[in-house]
């Protein structure tokens, strides 16, 4: 078995990379797995070169991860943005369907704001988007929707794991906290789903193997579990022994005031269920870094 992966070296690929070569399925040796990032000069709104890699290793499935995906970077550069999220995946999508090769496409739960309904959100909850990650994100879901050959979409909740650095919650506490400054928290009552890698990285691995019955499917990944920006705040805090003050400023517009997914279709039909909660993956972050952090209360060191 043969995967393509573009995006592999960011921090979803780089996860489900390791879980593909530990993963024992009855069809899986572990498969070789055919990189396709930019970090090694690789680019999908080349459709030239992306269609030639694909020709040449002729991948059983495509794993289409790669994108412009924070949310700063997004509105800096809309036009990369456009490029690569909508019409790189178009690329991605075309080249999938003239080889009739299936394709999973990494969306994301930014795609339902602004939320008009009342949480928890399932899957038939009105899509649009209401940033230029979102759109474009959901542009890109649009094109896989043409594609010839099978196609999942997962719309992942708010990631967050040691990789994800200075940005997102969890992130820009711990660079700020690294960096000896006080973490900056926007708002405070609104809530989110926070999922850790390690289960978007299963929830990838199971749509790949997905029967044929699965496919052509839109599926929600997260963990079910709401908590505020207030809670997950003081849990990172607390986990990594940060003891200092938070620097509170307003909640951005961008943000709902609840965000919580239904996760109950891809549990039925993927087999899928979040094995870390929130504190879970806080304290498995935590084990695996093993770093130093600074407690800004009292002046010293102490360990993470």
């Amino acid at each position: 078995m043969r995967i393509l992966i573009t995006g592999d070296q960011g921090f979803v690929g780089t996860e489900t990379k390791k879980l593909l070569a530990h993963r024992e399925h009855d069809w899986i040796e572990p498969p070789e797995i055919i990189g396709f990032d930019a970090m090694s000069g690789e680019d999908i709104r080349d459709l030239e070169r992306f269609h030639n890699v694909v020709e040449t290793f002729k991948p059983d499935r495509i794993l289409h991860l790669a994108a412009i995906a924070i949310f700063a970077d997004a509105d800096a550069d809309p036009i990369l943005a456009l490029e690569t999220n909508a019409l790189g995946t178009k690329n991605v999508s075309e080249v999938a369907s003239e080889f009739r090769i299936p394709l999973v496409y990494a969306s994301t739960g930014s795609v339902y704001m602004p939320i008009k309904m009342v949480p928890p959100i399932t899957e038939d909850f009105q899509v649009c988007g209401n940033s230029v990650y979102g759109c474009t994100k959901y542009m890109g879901e649009l094109y896989v929707r043409e594609s010839k050959a099978p196609w999942i979409i997962l719309r992942y909740a708010h990631l967050y794991g040691n990789e994800k650095r200075g940005h997102g919650l969890i992130g820009g506490f711990l660079d700020r906290i690294n960096r000896g400054l006080a973490p900056t928290l926007y708002g405070g009552k609104q809530s989110n789903d926070f999922t850790y890698v390690k289960d978007v990285a299963q929830a990838n691995v199971l749509a790949l193997t997905a029967s044929w019955d699965k496919w052509r499917q839109v599926y929600n990944i997260g963990t079910g579990e709401e908590l505020s920006a207030d809670q997950a705040g003081d849990m990172v805090c607390s986990t990594f022994g940060y003891m200092g003050e938070i620097e509170r400023k307003e909640q951005r517009t961008v943000d709902p005031e609840r965000f919580v997914f239904d996760c109950s279709k891809a549990e039925r039909m993927l087999k899928f269920k979040a094995k870390y909660s929130f504190q879970q993956g806080l304290e498995d972050m935590r084990n695996e870094a093993g770093e130093e952090l600074p407690d800004m209360a009292s002046g010293k060191e102490r360990v993470a």
